[in-house]
């Protein structure tokens, strides 16, 4: 049998949250991980399988060669675009999901939940929710820093809440100043929408409303028009957190409908 640990590289992890595999000496795709699995990718072809770790995935694309496949179009020009990337339109229009994260009711409430976090801690995201585990592009509101940061770092550890890095990112603002910033910055935030272009639900009747359209725009319509209304449901607004309570307590009653 090969031993197939000597025969695959897998590089440092890119901006965009993958890892690079070089197989025999050559580019051969690369590895990321979402929700718990690794994930193999190599351009050009279909790879179905997933492992539990990052070295599982390489192998799988160790296979891939063995099989007599190869990338069909260099690695780098394979890889997805960044944020930084995207032009001005489509920055601020960030509340769309990401196109790999599937458009569900659930997705979106976590989506709320996530953007209302972020209002509270002083962030604005760039682009579109990607999941707990994907690197998630975003500005401090305190410094104007602009990088990835991952979510599940931001909503804390086993329930505790508290954010991690203290330090939020490289170069920020002194640590001793944060709370102080943050508290400024949270006096906007309000219990009640007050948005003229579209009235945010903040109260349970409200949101269960607003997930039984979007519910019949996914089921009934199509994921296009569901992906509009729920950018309407996740836009920017000072009672982002009402609203995503109110989102949360109403989940389980429009998945019941």
């Amino acid at each position: 049998m090969k031993n197939e640990q000597q025969r695959y590289q897998i590089g440092a992890r890119e901006e965009s949250g993958r890892y690079p595999v070089r197989v025999d000496g050559k580019p051969a795709g690369c590895v990321y991980r979402r929700h718990g699995s690794w994930f193999p990718v190599m351009p050009g072809h279909r790879m179905d399988g997933r492992s539990t770790y990052r070295y599982g995935a390489a192998e799988l694309l160790v296979a891939a060669v063995d099989q007599g496949k190869r990338p069909t179009i260099p690695v780098q020009a394979a890889r997805p675009h960044t944020p930084r990337a995207l032009d001005v339109a489509t920055r601020s229009s960030y509340t769309y999901l990401i196109p790999d994260l599937r458009p569900t009711l659930p997705n979106v409430v976590r989506a709320a939940e996530a953007m209302a976090r972020l209002a509270e801690l002083a962030w604005k995201p760039l682009a579109g929710y990607p999941g707990a585990d994907q690197p998630w592009m975003m500005q401090c509101l305190l410094c104007g820093w602009e990088g990835r940061r991952f979510w599940s770092h931001l909503r804390g550890r086993n329930g505790d809440g508290i954010p991690r890095p203290v330090n939020r990112h490289p170069w920020c603002l002194p640590v001793a100043d944060h709370a102080e910033l943050i508290a400024k910055h949270s006096t906007g935030l309000t219990d009640t929408c007050e948005c003229t272009a579209f009235r945010h639900p903040t109260r349970t009747y409200g949101a269960l409303e607003a997930l039984t359209v979007l519910k019949r725009k996914y089921e009934k319509e199509s994921n296009r028009q569901g992906l509009f209304f729920s950018r309407a449901i996740l836009e920017p607004c000072t009672a982002s957190s009402a609203r995503a309570v109110a989102l949360r307590e109403a989940l389980d009653w429009a998945l019941a409908l």
